[in-house]
């Protein structure tokens, strides 16, 4: 058979790349088209199992757009704020919702970028290598690629409750691995979950392949300032991990000498498209109290053996894509292993939320992973950038700020691709037979945890009850009823739920079934109000509502109190079960009932 030319090759890998983004596409909507048909009659469905009080926040900013609002303000507190919050995706998702409507407009906008990212992900892998069986590869399992997450399944918490291996146990210091429960780390995880992640992963790739294109033609100038200036504004986080990563990609492009004056110049101009997004979020941060108390999250990273074992199956034939027999190669490669060992190490002491390490410690260890790259230096500049992603993603969460734990951006993606080149490696020299159906063993070992993901999705469904323990799947039409009533009302409705009381499920015999939970005794629908009706509340979300524990506890001490004063708090219109919580006053105690259905009442305080 004569041997492909360069074009031939192009052509039919990308061919491969439409039908890999078709496949993926319908894969992740599956769960979502499965959950919609199993809603129970009168109900309604979100179309959100995963974390769906972080999607309420999204939804909340949405339906402030479909009110003709073009900045966003906080409706999860009723503190006073400026309303400076400028998000041009939730703007435009918000515009597409006035005619879809909220769930079917965010559920679009992921499977839509779903699909643009793994187009993106081919055009960046184009760069890394020519030949067809490692870009195929490379692709795959930077899209479904996970660790060893699947040997420890859960589907709830990150704490490892269920009977494991006890090696597996110990090593992990019974906690559980990145790849169970942190989607934005991971391409596929994010696909089933998250459009935000998905659009800020479609920039990110941008971003990437405009600075790998500028190298020889300033026309890719453009679009990787609209790129970066977007992704400011979209996912901020992201825009330090790539300044990060190109620190290294600099560091190795001139080990090898194919760094120029004219790349590094059209590459800071690249970088400059961040500069107006970032000055406008300072701007908010130091006018606007909410967004300062917002900013204060706390959201640590978690244990390193953690990440390391969410991301090793992934690293270990990825080293072997970077391994030559060159000395100096030998020496980055040699330098990096050692950081991962001691790393390792290390983690055995960190136990707790806390940074990991001192920024003068970070920075060390950063300049080891710089040196390692120098010493690594690809001659593909492709190739050099990807590896700079990937080594420097593996510091980069501990970078000793709050927001730490969001720069393991989709750290799947670079260990991915060199993933897949050191398999190839590996295997193309077997014969096809056999190569192929080694190919294929790798890809179901790789992407076994993905397939947990899209179980638990459907699990969740099945038993009414989010990944938070705290809310449902499925609303009730008195939900419905309540938000009719609210919407017209917008902010000046200040509602109130009782905070929500998760159902952990039990055997026969009355005992606690480990890493298990059932619909909600009372599910929480404070983040609901927000992002569905557009009302405001005074305790919503664990995240956006400045000192939320103290606040959902005086929310709580108030709705038992014999002589409740919720009206002190802000609070316009309360939300109560009708058969009652335990120590609850009758209805009417609170105000007028506008509302009685057979779950849930509506009072007007």
């Amino acid at each position: 058979m004569p041997e492909l030319n360069d074009e031939q090759q192009l052509n039919i890998f990308r061919s491969f790349t439409r039908w890999f983004a078709i496949a993926i596409t319908v894969l992740v909507a599956i769960p979502t088209l499965y959950c919609f048909a199993i809603r129970p009659a009168g109900y309604s469905y979100f179309g959100i199992q995963y974390n769906l009080d972080d999607h309420m926040v999204y939804a909340g900013w949405m339906k402030q757009a479909m009110e003709g609002h073009f900045t966003f303000e906080n409706r999860f507190t009723t503190d006073q704020q400026p309303g400076l919050t400028l998000h041009l995706y939730f703007l435009v998702l918000g515009w597409v919702a006035k005619l879809t409507g909220i769930p079917v407009a965010m559920t679009l906008a992921r499977l839509g970028f779903t699909f643009l990212a793994v187009i993106l992900l081919g055009r960046l892998i184009e760069f890394v290598t020519e030949r067809i069986y490692p870009r195929k590869l490379a692709l795959a399992l930077a899209v479904v690629g996970g660790g060893i997450g699947f040997s420890v399944w859960h589907n709830f918490g990150r704490i490892l409750e269920l009977p494991a291996n006890p090696f597996l146990k110990d090593l992990l210091l019974s906690r559980q691995p990145v790849d169970i429960w942190q989607p934005e780390g991971f391409f596929l995880y994010s696909a089933i979950t998250n459009g935000l992640f998905m659009v800020s992963l479609c920039l990110i790739l941008g971003v990437l392949t405009s600075i790998l294109r500028v190298r020889t033609d300033k026309k890719a100038i453009a679009v990787g300032v609209a790129c970066f200036g977007l992704l400011m504004n979209i996912h901020s986080y992201d825009v330090l991990l790539i300044a990060l990563s190109l620190v290294g990609f600099v560091a190795a492009t001139y080990g090898s000498r194919i760094i120029t004056t004219q790349w590094v110049t059209r590459s800071l101009l690249i970088a400059l498209g961040a500069v107006p997004f970032a000055l406008w979020f300072v701007y908010v941060l130091k006018n606007d109290p909410v967004f300062q108390a917002r900013s204060q999250t706390l959201t640590f990273s978690p244990n390193f053996r953690q990440i390391f074992a969410g991301y090793v199956l992934l690293i270990i034939p990825g080293m072997v894509a970077l391994y030559t027999k060159q000395r100096n190669v030998l020496i980055g490669l040699g330098l990096f292993a050692a950081l991962l060992i001691g790393l390792n190490v290390a983690a055995s002491s960190h136990l707790t939320d806390s940074y990991f390490m001192s920024m003068g410690v970070w920075c060390g260890l950063f300049g080891i992973v710089v040196v390692s790259l120098y010493f690594i230096r690809p001659e593909k500049p492709g190739m050099a950038l990807i590896a700079a992603w990937a080594l420097v993603g593996i510091i980069a969460p501990y970078f000793p700020q709050l927001f730490q734990r969001k720069l393991t951006m989709m750290l799947s993606v670079p260990w991915g691709i060199l993933a897949g080149i050191g398999v190839a490696m590996i295997l193309e020299t077997r014969e096809r037979g056999q190569r192929n159906l080694l190919t294929a063993l790798c890809i179901i070992v790789f992407g076994a945890t993905g397939a947990r993901w899209v179980s638990r999705e459907i699990t969740l469904a099945k038993k009414d009850v989010s990944s938070t323990t705290m809310h449902s799947i499925y609303y009730s039409n008195d939900v419905k009823e309540i938000l009719n009533i609210l919407t017209p009302l917008g902010r000046d409705a200040v509602v109130a739920a009782y905070p929500g009381i998760p159902s952990p499920s039990h055997n026969e015999a009355g005992e606690k079934i480990p890493d298990s939970f059932d619909t909600p005794l009372v599910a929480d629908l404070n983040p609901i109000f927000v992002g569905i009706a557009g009302s405001r509340t005074y305790a919503g979300h664990w995240s956006e509502t400045p000192d939320y524990a103290n606040r959902r506890a005086a929310l709580n001490k108030e709705i038992f109190s014999p002589t409740p004063h919720l009206r002190e708090l802000g609070i316009t219109h309360l939300v109560l079960p009708i058969n009652g919580l335990k120590e609850q006053q009758p209805l009417e105690t609170y105000g007028t009932v506008i509302f009685r259905g057979p779950e849930l009442a509506l009072i007007k305080l």
